[in-house]
């Protein structure tokens, strides 16, 4: 990876030399936030030049919610964007690198309006994160699933040694451009065009695998592809972007599977075309109009109860959080209903034909008689037939099925 000296704030070949700087203070809240821990990840962060991955990166320039959205393209190369820029790219933060599908020779510096982000890095935390639990070793054989700009794939490179890291990307412009940053930052690593769904047969198997993008369920083609002793790791996404759940399969030694689910506060997002349902178009309402209030005995646990959470993802459906809000606050956007609790006054204000409030007490009666289980087994059959996830084998354990590859939410 690129060496960098000078002092910061100034310019060799259009990039700031200050970059060695960004990087080493990315890298030390990282550790004094307790999420890297791993030495030879922390060695990989610290000759990382994300820039050269992200030489230009979208922010927003308007309010949330207001349509059509205005953004501005920052180019780390022109004196007027670099500071901005820099502090973007070693944020930590998901940083957006493509529009619609742009072509990125094409892409010019500025504002502009309207129109989605079609590529972007992972959130590092959570990166740094799947990469430690995946106990990556040099020589092992490693595949990234959704690439995008490269991160993930670079820093898993540089702990497997080159040639042994793969990266599959559906966009085949995304992916010409990570290959050739990839090769500026010389880990050795190999992106191809395809469907991530399909993972990378050629190569395959794999030691570690890896998907930056969620899915609704394992695709069978992954499993398949895992080696022996393999350690696969992904989201599984639900319609709501509130309650992401965290995907481990591993293959014994013997080749038997065993699949793992458990939530937590962050995972990736999902794959193209699934798209997340949204509170933000019902705020002005719920605002104006919380609804009829009622007792309640029903006193939801804590955000870190992960496992409440992402049960009631499933057996929940089609509701979404709005963290934002002082009271605990979940709507039903497609039956224009929601409940707002709290804060701690034994009440919860109602509104719409789905009683969404109900619906979360009586999951949690099912969550408490079932253990407070905190994991789900996942049943992953060998023909690709559906897969069934429970939290034991009692008559009182959690059970549901996931959604098939094909459905569309």
């Amino acid at each position: 990876m690129q060496a960098e000296s000078g002092a910061a704030g100034s310019v060799t070949e259009g990039r700031p030399i200050g970059t060695a700087s960004a990087r080493r203070a990315l890298v030390e809240r990282l550790q004094a936030d307790g999420i890297l821990t791993d030495p030879r990840l922390r060695d990989a962060l610290s000759r990382l030049d994300r820039g050269v991955l992200m030489p230009r990166a979208y922010v927003r320039r308007s309010e949330q919610g207001s349509e059509p959205v205005v953004w501005e393209l920052l180019d780390g190369a022109h004196p007027k964007d670099q500071a901005e820029w820099l502090e973007l790219v070693y944020s930590g933060e998901s940083v957006l690198v493509q529009r619609d599908g742009e072509r990125f020779e094409g892409q010019v510096r500025g504002v502009v309006s309207g129109g989605r982000m079609t590529a972007m890095s992972t959130f590092t935390p959570y990166t740094v994160e799947v990469l430690q639990r995946m106990r990556i070793d040099a020589g092992h054989r490693f595949l990234d699933l959704g690439t995008g700009p490269g991160v993930s794939l670079a820093l898993a490179a540089a702990l497997t040694g080159p040639g042994r890291a793969f990266g599959v990307e559906r966009d085949e412009r995304m992916a010409a451009v990570a290959q050739k940053s990839l090769d500026r930052v010389g880990v050795g690593a190999r992106v191809v065009a395809g469907d991530a769904l399909d993972g990378h047969a050629p190569q395959a198997p794999f030691d570690r695998i890896h998907s930056g993008i969620g899915v609704p369920c394992l695709p069978s083609a992954w499993v398949d592809q895992l080696a022996p002793g393999g350690r696969l790791l992904t989201t599984l996404a639900t319609r709501t972007p509130s309650w992401p759940g965290h995907c481990l399969v591993t293959r014994t030694t013997g080749g038997h599977v065993e699949a793992v689910l458990k939530g937590g506060p962050r995972g990736h997002r999902p794959l193209h075309g699934y798209t997340w349902l949204t509170a933000q178009h019902h705020l002005q309402q719920i605002a104006k109009s919380p609804g009829k209030r009622r007792p309640t005995a029903f006193a939801p646990p804590p955000d870190h109860a992960y496992g409440f959470w992402l049960a009631a993802a499933y057996l929940v459906p089609g509701v979404v959080r709005h963290f934002q809000a002082d009271t605990l606050t979940v709507v039903a956007p497609e039956e224009n209903s929601w409940a707002v609790a709290g804060p701690g006054d034994g009440t919860v204000r109602v509104h719409g034909p789905r009683d969404v409030w109900a619906e979360l007490d009586h999951v949690h009666g099912l969550w408490m008689r079932a253990g407070y289980p905190a994991a789900f087994h996942i049943d992953v059959p060998d023909d690709g037939a559906q897969q069934h996830v429970t939290s034991g084998t009692g008559t009182a354990a959690l059970r549901w099925e996931l959604p098939a590859l094909s459905v569309t939410p």
